[in-house]
């Protein structure tokens, strides 16, 4: 049943959509991506248990690649297209921002015939993995400064503000020894891409050379880039003010869809506090507001990211990033549910996939926006209103309708020639653009034909009995 009842709305998505041609936008990272942090997912392997302490913060807690490939069943009727791995490597601790050594698994987390399992098991769904890969630092352990070699510089902060060496990526040769470090994962397990963490110091040069020997093995790998200002990287200014309107309702979302979107975007990551936290903070439904906020990540050009958890959705109490353990026997129906179709809607929609954005209706903090192509026509409405409001659109014509398909109704031209969506507080849809074909009268016609020999059957068995009981008599 719970198969049939998701099956429904991809059936008649397809039904709306099939006509449709897929032409992927150039460069547009176009995937869903769930980012795991590896040693605090599941634990798949106790015999990979080397250091583990669950009462230390700081310590292993035992999560490996084993329990990342039964997980994938999971992570597919979730909607995810590409599973994101934190770094891998060996490293001096559990989160691997501190590399050890590049070439090979940290053997907390298994050896390379597990990772090169995960890959195929995800391959054999069309699910892609990607890698994280630090650039900027390497743990005091590394032999490069451990030796004092001239490819590391003086200490800075990585990505979550250690202070380690760091590696002067002007050098040639470090250049190119991370450039046959990629080659060596894809081909070694057949890795789809990476999330390279890089900063503003980092040669651009280097970065598209990355880039352009990554996408040599494979021409449909993704390359996502941490650290700089990149326009199809992650977007860390869209995420801080994204978090900022959508904890709690009352302001319009009319400056984030102003904004340049392109890239990854995302609410919370391994780096930052989670959404839910700040959404209790602030005094609100943590469920309520993320299905508001990933409607707008599932919607908007680029790639929508989420971080292990968001199923629940996991709140860790405090201001800070949650390394804790993914508390997965928790997740939330109604949120799953919500994330579920929206990653079917994305799946079939080329307008969400590469069609341009444009604002359409504002009414209090209800936004309208509208993505297009040459194919199809999608409307975006949240509501991020303390009550229900109504935008009125002026430019559908009167031959058209726009059918929902988060929520089932249809919206019709109106007597002043508008078309009016209603959404109630905080709450949100997606439409689709459609010929208005008015009442489906077969339809309708067949369930009278068949509601009526119903009866007429019920009445006739009434008939019978009442004959049979007076023939007795």
């Amino acid at each position: 049943m719970h198969y049939i009842r998701k099956g429904i709305p991809l059936i008649l998505l397809l039904l709306f959509i099939l006509p449709t041609v897929n032409v992927m936008a150039e460069e547009q990272i176009n995937e869903r991506i769930y980012y795991i942090l590896v040693d605090r997912y599941v634990n798949g392997n106790n015999e990979n248990d080397i250091e583990i302490d669950i009462e230390n913060d700081e310590a292993y807690h035992g999560g490996d690649l084993q329990g990342i490939t039964e997980k994938i069943p999971s992570l597919n009727e979730l909607g995810i297209s590409t599973i994101n791995l934190s770094p891998i490597m060996v490293a001096k601790s559990y989160h691997g921002f501190d590399p050890i050594e590049h070439q090979s698994v940290d053997p907390q987390f298994g050896d390379i015939a597990d990772l090169q399992q995960l890959v195929t098991q995800a391959h054999e769904i069309e699910m892609k993995v990607i890698m994280d890969f630090p650039l900027t630092n390497v743990a005091q352990a590394h032999n490069w400064a451990d030796q004092g070699t001239d490819w590391v510089m003086e200490p800075t902060k990585n990505q979550l503000g250690q202070e380690l060496p760091a590696l002067d990526l002007n050098n040639q040769e470090v250049q190119q020894y991370f450039l046959e470090t990629v080659v060596y994962w894809m081909k070694t397990a057949n890795i789809d891409g990476f999330h390279f963490y890089v900063n503003e110091q980092t040669p651009n040069d280097f970065i598209e050379q990355l880039r352009q020997r990554v996408q040599s093995e494979n021409e449909q790998a993704v390359v996502i880039l941490d650290g700089n200002e990149s326009m199809d990287g992650m977007q860390h200014a869209f995420q801080k003010q994204a978090v900022d309107v959508l904890k709690q309702p009352g302001e319009s979302l009319e400056t984030l869809i102003n904004t340049e979107n392109t890239g990854v975007h995302y609410m919370e990551s391994v780096l930052t506090p989670r959404f839910s936290h700040e959404s209790v903070q602030a005094g609100f439904n943590p469920v309520t507001r993320w299905k508001l906020a990933s409607t707008l990540l599932y919607t908007l050009p680029g790639a929508p990211f989420v971080y292990q958890g968001v199923e629940v959705p996991m709140d860790n109490g405090v201001a800070e990033p949650d390394h804790r353990m993914a508390d997965l026997n928790k997740e939330d129906e109604e949120l799953v549910q919500h994330l579920e179709k929206l990653a079917e809607i994305r799946e079939s929609s080329t307008a969400l996939k590469q069609g341009d954005m444009e604002l359409i209706a504002q009414a209090g903090a209800m936004t309208v926006y509208k993505r297009s192509d040459q194919n199809q026509t999608m409307y975006v409405a949240i509501n991020n209103d303390i009550e229900t409001k109504v935008a009125s659109l002026e430019e559908i014509g009167e031959d058209m309708q726009l059918r929902g398909l988060l929520e089932d109704n249809i919206v019709r031209v109106q007597n002043d020639g508008t078309h009016k969506i209603i959404l109630e507080r905080e709450t949100s849809n997606i439409f689709i653009l459609e010929e208005d074909t008015g009442f489906n009268w077969f339809f309708i016609s067949m369930v009278v034909v068949i509601l009526g020999g119903f009866i007429a059957f019920i009445v006739a068995v009434g008939v019978k009995n009442r004959k049979m009981r007076n023939e007795k008599d």
